[in-house]
């Protein structure tokens, strides 16, 4: 008589790779998501931080005329608003190469406990999928500091800003985050190619 182990497919390795991929999208969406990627300065020294579509403490022509800063978070009201070409691919890119992480995260932690979810060549597809992720959120990092010569981004770091130089801003922590799921998205993906026990069924004879 024949039974059947109908349990994950995974293996010990596929249990870390299903919960790395769930940090790496949580990294690089969170990073996409918190306009803390830029640090700068405008009236009295209030600090400004901006993202690819997103930015806190902003100036705002009040009632009377005069210029006032706005200390909240959102985003640009319109995709055309972004200040710069430049930010608007990043937008892009990045918001696909996120979305493509989170659908393989939860895919590989569903895997975890339903059988059959991810098989040997559907991790590997998955892998693939979390490198491009990967190399698509690296282009919009890279693509980010060219749209440093904004107008916008000049009025809080000065004017000597322009595209890929500072000025007086500083690189913020939402940047990095992104920086660090990019290298862990090569590490996904690696560790995909060893994910699963190559079976999704053993069979054992009984006598």
């Amino acid at each position: 008589m024949l039974a059947s182990n109908m349990g994950t497919t995974l293996n010990g390795v596929g249990f870390f790779w299903a919960f790395l991929s769930m940090v790496t999208a949580t990294l690089c969406s969170t990073g996409f998501y918190l306009p803390y990627w830029l640090h700068g300065s405008m009236l009295n020294s209030t600090d400004v931080y901006f993202g690819t579509f997103r930015r806190c403490n902003y100036p705002k022509v009040s009632d009377s005329g005069s210029l006032v800063i706005m200390n909240e978070c959102g985003r640009y009201t319109t995709f055309l608003d972004i200040p710069s070409l430049s930010w608007q691919v990043c937008a892009v890119i990045i918001g696909v190469g996120c979305g493509a992480l989170l659908l393989v995260g939860f895919t590989a932690v569903f895997a975890c406990c339903i059988s059959d979810v991810v098989s040997k060549s559907a991790a590997r597809i998955g892998g693939s999928l979390q490198l491009l992720a990967g190399v698509l959120v690296a282009i919009g990092c890279v693509l980010y500091p060219n749209g440093w010569d904004s107008r916008e981004v000049m009025e809080a770091c000065g004017m000597i800003s322009k595209a890929y130089n500072l000025g007086s801003c500083s690189i913020s922590w939402s940047y990095y985050m992104s920086a660090i799921g990019i290298v862990l998205s090569v590490v996904c993906f690696c560790l995909s190619f060893r994910a699963t026990r190559g079976k999704s069924t053993v069979y054992t004879a009984r006598v």
